[in-house]
């Protein structure tokens, strides 16, 4: 018997999440999956392989950058917690074909009759990255032309580059209001650490290790649809066990249902249960 390998996959979004079941016999085995396609800008196929029964089950990934994304440069990211060491990697797509080795288990979650049955949930994600000449708009100072200001600071930029990212921005700097004549919007609640990760990724595509929640809610609030997504995406895929009840309520009290859907396509169910069983009461 051959090892076999059988995949569900689910797509939200950008999201895409793989549901693989690889059952193995004692003697040397691999298998590869189908090619699977993420957001129309990669295209990735997967091999696992294990020696003898002794030995761990080893994954690997195979990216290229899909036809349609010819001309972008596509950044990917993998989470997985089923590996001996939880993955969450990412890496710039080329146009040839790119091989990594992505994680590795050893304890496997059903073993009947000498077939070890391994269980793992593989959630990738992939996005465009903004041009770098954008690094020459994000370090200037001599053309901005307005400020987003917190209680300890303010950000300059560039108001063109704001209305272009957010439809709220655009329409405050289309009329007569307060903050466009004095070229300042005032944002309660916020640090100047939040607006300068705000700036950063509106210019360089780029997002912050930690302060993703703050930087989140400032997306959701001027409909900041890129960021968002890519809060939320970091956010589910980077929390350990520890913080998907308090994900769960900041989701919650925040009224960011797009959050909770991610965190519970990306982790499996019957752990998520209590979190939201706790959260419903």
């Amino acid at each position: 018997m051959p090892m076999n390998l059988a995949i569900k996959q689910k797509e939200l979004g950008s999201f895409l999440k793989l549901r693989c079941m690889i059952s193995i016999l004692e003697e040397e085995n691999e298998v590869h999956s189908e090619e699977f396609t993420v957001n129309e800008l990669a295209t990735v196929r997967f091999k696992f392989y294990t020696k003898d029964s002794q030995s761990a089950l080893l994954a690997f990934v195979t990216a290229q950058k899909h036809v349609k994304a010819k001309d972008d440069k596509v950044k990917l990211k993998f989470s997985c917690h089923e590996f001996d060491k939880p993955l969450y990697s990412e890496w710039f797509c080329r146009e040839r074909k790119d091989t990594r080795k992505i994680g590795e288990i050893l304890h496997c979650d059903i073993s009947l009759k000498d077939v070890r049955t391994f269980l793992l949930n593989i959630t990738i994600t992939a996005h465009k990255v903004q041009d770098c000449l954008l690094v020459k708009l994000y370090n200037d100072v001599e053309f901005t032309d307005f400020n987003l200001g917190s209680e300890n600071g303010s950000v300059a930029v560039h108001r063109a580059h704001m209305a272009a990212h957010s439809n709220v921005f655009k329409a405050m700097l289309s009329r007569e209001w307060k903050e466009t004549t004095e070229g300042k919007v005032q944002i309660k609640g916020v640090t100047l650490q939040t607006l300068q990760h705000l700036k950063q990724y509106m210019y360089l595509g780029t997002l912050p290790e930690e302060g993703l929640q703050p930087l989140l809610l400032i997306a959701s609030y001027y409909l900041i649809e890129d960021l968002k997504a890519e809060c939320i995406s970091t956010l589910a895929q980077t929390a350990k066990h520890g913080d998907w009840y308090s994900l769960f309520e900041f989701a919650t009290e925040n009224n960011i249902p797009e959050l909770l859907c991610a965190i519970t396509l990306v982790n499996p169910d019957s752990v998520l249960e209590g979190n939201t069983q706790m959260v419903k009461k």
